[in-house]
């Protein structure tokens, strides 16, 4: 044990301290970084390591039900249907539970598996192989890693021949359960816009009635969608975004010219919905694909009529899986 001899007030920067191991020695301590210092393994192994130490548990000797990182950034590779690879920053969150008599884990260890897989094409499949990887080299009874990006898709203009990105905030997910079963999941925002069946009809009978000009009210929205793929099945993103696209219908454009414009007017016009009528119109395109165990749909629509939102949640209903306990409507603001 080091033993302090002697010490200089903190507030110099030129300050040395004595101090005397058990060897005798009575090494300068000197203030600075050596850039020379390479370790070698015996020193790397004299290293301590915090996350062994039982006796430093703080509080409670309980386990803990998820323990990891949360806001790490990679670069990774991407394969759209058509067989285009984007590069996208992804946004990391690696957790593992932690038994009762274990100081911690070795957080370092859930960047170290992501970074060997790095060089890879992305998919929920590599995310699985990423979740088995860090459980085995970390431990723990249940892990769970998600991986969030923002997908982009070329889509086309209503009527003019423009193109433009369409930009998709999505993440993979899979977790590992103390039984060693592996649950994938994809989740995905779709901003659409809603026309208001009741405004619409009230402005028609407006003009009808009392010749008077009235314009329906409607408004940009968001569906949030989570699904869980069957095992051994695999479903692209882009399939997600299909479901979504022919369910909602009036997915907001990006390269608009006037006869876009009026396209979209007639469009809203063809699919009126009630938040309600969002969260059914998704429910039936999700049912109906083999590949979807499970999904949850949470619908936004940010009235222009009120001064508050409409929502709406509804789930598949599997014994045993998601349910309808969403309440982080804050987050579908467009």
């Amino acid at each position: 044990m080091l033993q302090i001899l002697e010490s200089r007030p903190l507030h110099l920067f030129k300050k040395a301290y004595l101090f005397k191991n058990t060897s005798g020695a009575q090494p300068v301590i000197a203030r600075g970084y050596d850039h020379t210092f390479r370790p070698d393994s015996a020193y790397i192994a004299s290293l301590p390591d915090m996350t062994e130490t039982v006796d430093g548990i703080e509080g409670a000797n309980v386990a803990i039900q998820q323990v990891g990182i949360s806001g790490f950034k990679l670069p990774l590779k991407f394969r759209a249907v058509s067989g285009e690879t984007h590069t996208l920053e992804a946004r990391i969150t690696g957790t593992v539970s932690l038994e009762a008599d274990k100081k911690g884990i070795n957080m370092s260890r859930i960047i170290r598996n992501f970074y060997q897989h790095r060089s890879e094409t992305f998919s929920l499949n590599t995310l699985e192989q990423i979740l088995q990887d860090y459980h085995k080299n970390i431990g723990g009874f249940q892990a769970r890693v998600r991986v969030s990006f923002s997908f982009p898709q070329l889509v086309p203009s209503l009527r003019s021949g423009l193109e433009g990105y369409q930009y998709y905030a999505a993440s993979y997910e899979a977790t590992l359960d103390r039984y060693g079963r592996v649950r994938r999941y994809i989740e995905l925002d779709f901003v659409y816009s809603s026309a208001c069946p009741c405004s619409a009809e009230l402005a028609e009978h407006a003009r009808d009635v009392r010749g008077a000009y009235a314009i329906p009210h409607s408004q940009r929205s968001k569906a949030r969608v989570r699904v869980e793929v069957m095992p051994d099945l695999d479903l692209a993103l882009e399939d997600v975004i299909v479901h979504l696209r022919n369910a909602l219908v009036t997915e907001t454009q990006v390269m608009v010219k006037r006869e876009d414009e009026q396209a979209f007017a007639e469009l809203n016009g063809a699919h009126v919905k009630f938040v309600e009528d969002a969260a059914r119109l998704v429910y039936a395109q999700l049912e109906r694909d083999v590949r979807i165990r499970d999904f949850q749909v949470a619908c936004s629509h940010l009235e222009s009529l009120h001064s508050h939102d409409a929502v709406s949640v509804i789930a598949k209903g599997v014994p045993g899986g998601m349910g309808a306990e969403f309440s982080d409507f804050v987050t579908l603001v467009c």
